[in-house]
């Protein structure tokens, strides 16, 4: 070996010894957002608008009340202003700009919106609102992190600001395609109105998008529908697409493909014999990985989500494997926290067995297949002896409540320096507490869960089965007064008036047309 040599070896061999990982393209290489999610994570963003931006946030119009499809008169107007995004209430939300800095990197023109449904209502009075932010909405390929679009919850229903990154977490560690998330500390910045005011801790989390499915799936690219007010599921609504479009939401225009291919999962749900069911559902949805979702969603007592309401989550074609797959979001009211099917108490009884609100005929037609109920028990089961047993949930608490504790110490200073009132809507006080102030601490939430889950597994209960989501408040809303867990929702109670259910006939959809927005692109219907 010559001299030069020797040196060129002794070179690569120090270079091994010191960076073992130079040069490697493998499947850890770094992906958008791995240097910013970490459920324990506390980051510092500042957002600096104008004046003339920040007033451009505001709604213009006022909002309806009531998912679509709640019988005439209900749900928003039949088309959104240009460039808005709308709510489920038809508050259309304006996109406006705004200079993001993160880790001495200013990103400038970045598109910036509220969002949200109860969350903005509830969120009236308050500086502190959700988020979506898109950073290259004005400016091509502008990314942080790799990132393009982000959400910033305010998390105005949960007090512990810990149950949305809590519940993703254990999605993940179930087995369930799901968001990752991080915390962030918002400073805003409005010449004349704020100069660096601390406005509060928020929740970030991953928008569910082409790289989102490409880092989950072989294939990015297949049909992405954000579902809504489609209580029991997917249900087929004649072989003419609007009305799927209407209520499905895809993300981008689908192919005349994906769309046939809709329509036949949604006839096969709610037509076919059980006989056809049975042996072509396969087919059509990922079946291992919808009971993993069922079974999480289960466990957490997530009842705002495709158990109750029937949204709140994602359904995607993957292209390689033609099926179906669901995709949870928007997890602040998980942990017994939908009042509007039982109360806290009720919901962490949630039964394991029908953990949805009233009928849903993708999951009742599932369980009465042997082969399928059997394979979600086992699920269950096995979920109970690696991430959803005390030990894990309350270590990933703890890792959560401790990065949380001075920042939250912080935002509770600057919100009584603001001296802000809670919404004054009609809806009644609690909104921090809550929806409707009703609320479980988690750490109690873990302790009488696990408790309810392992009697339902050892046979020693049923649990409780929520009633049907329905319109009204007051004696009928979040179940009959005195229920118990395991009770099934029966009929009136004596001298109790319960609220009527109004049953939608025809429903409008809220949107049968995407937006368009400034420079051409297409607003996104998903939020």
């Amino acid at each position: 070996m010559t001299y030069r040599s020797f040196l060129w070896v002794t070179t690569l061999l120090t270079t091994w010894a010191l960076f073992p990982n130079a040069g490697r393209t493998d499947e850890k290489a770094s992906l958008p957002g791995d240097n910013v999610f970490g459920t324990d994570k506390v980051l510092q963003f500042q957002l600096t608008l104008s004046e003339k931006s920040f007033a451009a946030l505001k709604p213009a119009n006022k909002p309806g009340f009531g998912p679509p499809g709640f019988g005439a008169g209900f749900g928003p107007p039949a088309a959104p202003t240009e460039g808005t995004h709308r709510n489920t209430f038809g508050i259309e939300f304006p996109w406006s700009q705004c200079d993001l800095t993160y880790n001495d990197t200013t990103y400038q023109d970045v598109g910036l919106r509220y969002k949200g449904n109860y969350t903005f209502m509830a969120t009236s009075r308050s500086l502190k609102k959700s988020f979506k932010i898109d950073l290259n909405r004005h400016v091509d390929e502008q990314r942080l992190d790799g990132l393009t679009m982000m959400n910033l919850h305010c998390g105005v229903s949960d007090p512990s600001l810990s149950r949305e990154s809590l519940s993703l977490a254990f999605f993940r560690a179930a087995g369930v395609p799901a968001p990752r998330s991080a915390f962030v500390k918002l400073n805003l910045t409005v010449p004349g109105q704020y100069d660096q005011e601390f406005v509060g801790v928020y929740t970030l989390v991953e928008q569910v998008n082409k790289p989102f499915l490409k880092r989950h799936f072989q294939d990015g690219g297949g049909m992405l529908l954000k579902p809504e007010g489609l209580q029991g599921g997917p249900t087929y609504l004649g072989e003419n697409w609007q009305p799927y479009e209407d209520r499905l939401r895809p993300e981008k225009k689908p192919t005349a493909a994906q769309k046939q291919r809709l329509i036949e999962f949604t006839k096969l749900i709610s037509e076919s014999s059980d006989e056809v069911f049975a042996s072509q559902i396969g087919t059509y949805l990922d079946l291992e990985a919808f009971l993993k979702f069922i079974a999480a969603n289960a466990l957490l007592s997530n009842l705002d989500s495709y158990l109750g309401f029937g949204h709140n989550y994602y359904l995607y074609l993957d292209p390689v494997t033609n099926q179906f797959l669901f995709i949870p979001w928007d997890l602040d009211l998980s942990l017994a926290t939908w009042p509007a099917v039982g109360t806290p108490e009720q919901l962490v009884e949630l039964s394991l067995e029908h953990p949805h609100a009233g009928q849903n005929k993708l999951i009742d037609r599932l369980f009465a297949i042997q082969e399928h109920r059997s394979r979600y028990q086992a699920i269950l089961k096995d979920l109970t002896t690696t991430s959803f047993d005390s030990q894990s949930l309350l270590a990933s608490l703890q890792q959560i409540e401790t990065a949380l504790k001075e920042p939250l110490a912080l935002e509770g200073k600057a919100v009584a320096a603001r001296r802000e009132g809670q919404a004054g809507n009609g809806f009644g006080a609690g909104f921090g507490n809550g929806q409707f102030g009703q609320s479980m601490p988690p750490r109690l939430f873990i302790e009488k869960r696990t408790e309810s889950v392992a009697a339902q597994l050892s046979g020693k209960s049923k649990g409780f089965v929520p009633k049907p989501f329905g319109v009204g408040f007051g004696a009928g809303f979040g179940g009959p007064p005195g229920a118990k867990p395991g009770a099934k929702p029966g009929g009136p109670k004596p001298g109790i008036p319960q609220p009527k259910t109004p049953q939608p006939q025809n429903p409008q959809p809220s949107d049968p047309k995407s937006e368009s927005s400034k420079g051409g692109k297409v607003e996104s219907k998903v939020d």
